[in-house]
């Protein structure tokens, strides 16, 4: 049978030949990322900060409801990206066998956007359900009660009602609220996920719902979502939320209104405060990336929410930029062992960057020029990571044109 490639009259993509100079040295890409890419399972140093990250997630995971926080401090450059991602790799590759999973976000500040950082959440948290074999959050929490009686707890009338609703809905017998007939469950549950997102609902379809208000303000959305999370760990589905917040100083920097960015503030600590009340809620872990500068001036725009998200010296996490010649050769090896390692290709193979390779890189990331007296500087591993993987490409293109 034709691809539809072939029916448009287009040539089928041929598979990737193996870069023949990468092969010489046991590698079927070039081991160093490019700007701004990320190998997420690959992170060198930066102990005292996973240390940090990895007490944090002891203290969640207990048997009440925790909120912890931890502010990564670093350049441009420095890293902070990279540590959120290597941490939500490990998040996520840990809760496949957890009893309770964390739900894993990450949401950009410079959005100013709780709403969609709360639509975010909820993306997530049907991600995370699966784990379980669920279609989805909301499918999981009906079918883990056994009467509708068990959502009285729920405070909120409107969304104890839709609960109810979809319970009943699960039932047989079930009569649906439209006059055709066809308002099962699976059309109310999307319909009340729209509803939970905040979108405008018709009159008729509010009525199928039975709700009458439009969630239209992160806080409304916020109060709601906080009560379906502590259902979920009330019904062991998700035990909470691992959200990171990255590039706050992003706010500060992109030409937003102070009252936007006010509003945006204010609404993450109500999130933040929202998610345990005494022994009732779902645990919070939030990872919140930062320059130094970023960090003051959200100290200036709003200190408790600074103090919430980790970012006084007691709390936060300072990434460690590379300081030697030594260090920038450990580094790059990480990476040489992770691509061998992953390529898997048969044979003995030479390194592929020498001495004077790490030189050259680390003077590039440093900004020094050849022929300059060599400084001892900090380097970040961002700049650093670039320079060898130029340096590589470099040698690849000179091979392929000898």
């Amino acid at each position: 049978m034709s691809s539809l490639a072939e029916l448009l009259g287009q040539q089928p993509p041929q598979a990737a030949q193996q870069d023949a100079f990468l092969a010489s040295y046991g590698f079927k890409r070039n081991p160093f990322p490019a700007a701004r890419t990320i190998i997420e399972d690959v992170l060198y140093n930066q102990v005292a900060a996973l240390d940090r990250f990895v007490s944090l997630v002891r203290e969640v995971l207990s048997d009440a409801p925790q909120r912890r926080a931890i502010g990564v401090i670093g350049g441009t450059g420095g890293g902070k990206t990279h540590f959120l991602r290597h941490c939500q790799h490990l998040m996520r590759t840990y809760r496949q066998t957890a009893a309770r999973p964390l739900i894993v976000v990450e949401v950009l500040a410079g959005s100013c956007s709780a709403i969609q950082l709360v639509r975010e959440i909820y993306r997530e948290a049907d991600e995370a359900a699966k784990i379980g074999g669920e279609y989805d959050l909301l499918t999981a929490i009906v079918r883990s009660v056994d009467s509708e009686q068990e959502f009285d707890r729920v405070k909120h009338a409107e969304l104890k009602g839709l609960l109810q609703l979809l319970f009943r809905a699960m039932q047989k017998g079930f009569v649906p609220p439209d006059r055709d007939g066809r308002m099962h469950f699976e059309p109310l549950r999307d319909l009340a996920k729209k509803w939970l997102a905040g979108a405008a609902l018709s009159n008729t379809e509010k009525r199928h719902l039975g709700v009458f208000s439009r969630l239209s303000s992160a806080a409304m959305m916020t109060r709601l979502l906080t009560e379906i999370l502590t259902l979920a760990r009330h019904k062991q589905i998700a035990d909470g939320v691992m959200l990171c917040l990255d590039e706050v100083e992003t706010l500060f920097s992109g030409g937003v209104g102070t009252a936007k960015i006010q509003s945006f503030l204010q609404d993450v600590r109500y999130f933040f405060d929202e998610a345990v009340k005494g022994n009732d809620g779902y645990s919070l872990l939030m990872l919140s990336g930062s320059t130094p500068n970023g960090a003051a001036n959200l100290r200036n725009y709003n200190y408790p929410l600074y103090q919430r998200l980790g970012f006084e010296e007691t709390s936060q996490a300072v990434l460690v930029p590379i300081s030697s010649r030594e260090e920038a050769k450990e580094m790059a090896q990480v990476y040489i062992d992770y691509e061998l390692k992953h390529a898997k290709l048969k044979g003995r193979f030479p390194n592929i960057l020498d001495d004077e390779d790490i030189e050259e890189a680390y003077r590039a990331a440093a900004g020094e020029r050849l022929g300059q007296i060599a400084h001892t500087q900090r380097v970040n591993q961002g700049q650093l990571l670039q320079a060898f993987h130029q340096i590589v490409e470099s040698k690849r293109i000179a091979e392929s044109a000898a």
